[in-house]
């Protein structure tokens, strides 16, 4: 074999603290401590949650601002019957906001009310409490 044919390669593992990258998740202030949260609970978020879920099953939920990913991105915690469920509810960035960093509007409520309850009936269905239900949320959200 000559040298130009030649194949080598290295390999490099390192163990310890990471110092990778960071993934968008739900931050420390919620809807107890913010009024623009606490407003989109009571009209976006409870109207969609409690069609879905009885009394029984409902432990708890709170909606959160978003650290790490992009401004403005909020996020929902649901604790129902032992399991949790959490999600990325609305960020700016979907209607048409760029990598650059540039944002739009968020979701309307409708949008963000379909999106949760597309979402939250999928995870019903896998969750060990509602494993294979088909359940259908049906909400009518308050008017602002």
């Amino acid at each position: 074999m000559d040298e130009g044919s030649a194949y080598s390669s290295k390999l490099t593992l390192t163990f310890g603290a990471s110092g990778g990258p960071t993934h968008a998740r739900p931050g420390d202030v919620t809807d107890a401590q913010d009024e623009h949260l606490r407003t989109l609970k009571r009209t976006v978020a409870l109207p969609v949650v409690t069609s879905l879920l009885s009394d029984a099953e409902l432990e708890r939920v709170t909606i959160h601002w978003g650290i790490d990913g992009d401004p403005g991105d909020v996020w929902i915690s649901v604790a129902a019957a032992g399991e949790e469920f959490e999600d990325l509810l609305t960020s700016p960035s979907w209607h048409g906001g760029d990598p650059d960093g540039e944002q739009h509007s968020p979701l309307t409520a409708q949008e963000c009310a379909q999106r949760l309850a597309d979402h939250l009936e999928d995870w019903i269905a896998e969750s060990r409490f509602g494993w294979g239900q088909r359940r259908i949320a049906r909400y009518t959200l308050p008017q602002s």
